[in-house]
């Protein structure tokens, strides 16, 4: 049995819980990630005691390259091989109304509702927007979207081919009559739009899901729930269209372009099939109820070709996973 470890024989943990407490973040989030990642009880209850005085809660997502404290955290986590970590951003549970104007590019507001709190980190990384929310959904409320979706699967669409095998019909590509394609080159899980299906529980999901990030769903396109089987994949893709290309006139010119993801992992799964983010070389491994936020835009509007992401193959049992984009009008 593996002894507990403490605060301060590991640095970086201890400035990491040090920077979170002064920013205001919740106490009791901190002390549960902590104690997840095996640190013992009394260590973490000294270093949450010694508090330093909190600041002034920022309204945006702290900036690696401006903040000397994350740098030298990142350093020292570099030299002390430390498990990677996440920047605790504070959440708002203020009853505001949603947006009325158009999508904020630069910032995610985390609204909360009372009933369903979430701790909110975010991924250090000066690349992208990229957050995680710990048991965004509860084992029930997950099991009752599979059971709502799994029955209304069909195959998983791309707006473009791989340029490599588009119109090769014996590899598995077809243009469908929405003008997507099946590209089992590319993409071999199976969608269910949850959206048409009418029902009571997506309605409430989809709510929360605008609520959190303090985005009127009509902003929004349809909740979409994915299977992935054994073998299956979505390679390395961004969720935005290309400007000034076909694919954009055709996916975007009306409502503009894709501003945040928000997915949620519905299952524990067995092995494989996390979410790897190409430029911070970093795989999110899937965990029941946690949803995945991002921003695929620059604070400018500009598509963000950093956001670069693929669905790793499954290599034991199934994954689900429910995926919501947010648009630009």
């Amino acid at each position: 049995m593996s002894e507990l470890k403490t605060l301060q024989n590991h640095p970086p943990w201890l400035a990491w819980t040090q920077e979170n407490l002064a920013r205001g973040c919740d106490v009791q989030g901190i002390k549960h990630i902590l104690l997840q990642n095996g640190f013992e009880g009394v260590s973490i209850d000294q270093a949450l005691e010694s508090a330093p005085p909190k600041r002034t809660i920022l309204t945006h997502p702290v900036d690696p390259a401006q903040s000397g404290q994350a740098q030298a955290q990142a350093q020292a986590q570099a030299q002390a091989h430390a498990p990677h970590v996440y920047w605790a951003r504070p959440v708002s549970t203020k009853n505001t109304p949603l947006s009325l104007g158009p999508v904020s590019l630069a910032d995610a507001v985390f609204l909360q509702d009372p009933n369903h709190p979430a701790l909110v980190s975010q991924v250090i990384t000066a690349h992208m927007q990229l957050y995680l929310i710990a048991d965004f959904m509860s084992p029930e409320e997950c099991q009752g979207i599979i059971d709502l979706g799994q029955g209304h699967l069909r195959a998983s669409t791309v707006s473009l081919p791989d340029p490599e095998v588009e119109g090769a019909e014996n590899q598995g590509v077809h243009q469908l009559p929405d003008q997507t394609y099946v590209d089992l080159s590319f993409r071999t899980s199976q969608t269910c739009d949850l959206a048409l299906l009418n029902q009571p529980k997506v309605w409430a999901m989809d709510e929360r899901i605008s609520q959190t990030l303090g985005i009127r769903g009509a902003l929004s396109e349809g909740t979409q729930l994915q299977r992935y089987r054994v073998g299956e994949q979505f390679r390395a893709h961004t969720d935005y269209f290309a400007p000034n290309t076909d694919e954009y006139a055709r996916f975007a010119a009306e409502r503009g372009n894709r501003t945040w993801t928000f997915m949620v992992y519905l299952n524990e799964v067995a092995q494989g099939g996390g979410t790897h983010f190409v430029s911070i070389k970093k795989t999110i491994k899937p965990r029941q109820g946690m949803a995945v936020v991002w921003n695929n835009l620059l604070p400018s509007g500009e598509v963000n070709p950093e956001t670069l992401h693929a669905g790793m193959p499954v290599l034991g049992g199934e994954k689900f996973v429910i995926t919501k984009w947010f648009r630009e009008r």
